[in-house]
């Protein structure tokens, strides 16, 4: 337990330095992405997020932890009521609203001439990594299901279990804290802002996991909030940028 404690002690550090190739992508904002240099940062991205996904799986099986001990189960609702609710109700509106921006950047109801101004202002170079082209849009969505998927094993399923293991009735705000910090810090590379915003989301996420005891609905969610910005530029959008 020791030894998986330390590792997730560094997995916050190590994923705030992950993103190093999106930092080398803020290059002159005149300089051009070419579709390679994207996709090969894209490529990067989903090796390590499955690296050290399968890494502390394998340390958790060594160590006598099986895959249900950290939320590979399915969906129980045995927490208290009212606390279920709220997080729910939470959970539900965040489902819709990232439901809805999926909807609208399909649509390009939401997302037109205004987007090239933010891409072209983008300090923190989010919008840089976002895919205009087919093959990088296929390949964005296999970041969004490993995102889901490895960051929510690592981050949530087995950040809970850690966290009750080593501190037997630990209160449940401080389980949020520690949720918050972490998943934040490994989103430095976004800013004070992107830290804020996915410390809270990772809040949100914590709790529907307690209350569903699963990370079924969790990783869907994930999943959604991060599909929805693959169809956000058009190929012709992000061309234009660029250029």
């Amino acid at each position: 337990m020791v030894v998986l404690a330390i590792m997730f002690v560094l997995t916050p550090i190590l994923d705030a330095l992950r993103l190093l190739d999106a930092i080398r992508l803020k290059k002159p904002r005149a300089a051009v992405v070419t579709e390679k240099m994207q996709c090969k940062s894209y490529l990067k991205v989903i090796a390590y997020l499955w690296g050290r996904a399968v890494l502390v799986v394998i340390m958790c099986l060594i160590g006598g932890i099986s895959l249900a001990d950290i939320g590979f189960r399915p969906m129980a609702f045995n927490h208290n009521i009212w606390f279920t609710v709220i997080t729910l109700v939470i959970g539900g509106l965040a489902f819709v609203y990232f439901i809805y921006e999926l909807m609208a950047s399909l649509a390009s109801i939401n997302f037109k001439e205004q987007i090239k101004e933010q891409y072209a202002n983008d300090s923190q170079g989010d919008l840089s990594m976002l895919p205009r082209t087919g093959k990088e849009k296929r390949l964005y969505s296999l970041i969004a299901v490993s995102s889901a998927i490895c960051e929510e094993t690592v981050y949530r399923g087995f950040l809970l279990f850690l966290l009750l293991e080593l501190f037997p009735g630990i209160p449940i705000f401080l389980i949020f804290s520690i949720t918050f910090v972490t998943f934040g810090v490994a989103h430095l590379y976004k800013g004070m802002k992107g830290i804020i915003e996915a410390g809270l989301m990772a809040i949100v996420f914590m709790g529907l996991l307690i209350v569903t005891d699963s990370l079924i609905f969790v990783m869907l969610l994930h999943f959604i909030v991060n599909f929805s910005s693959t169809f956000m530029l058009s190929e012709e959008q992000g061309a234009g940028v660029a250029a």
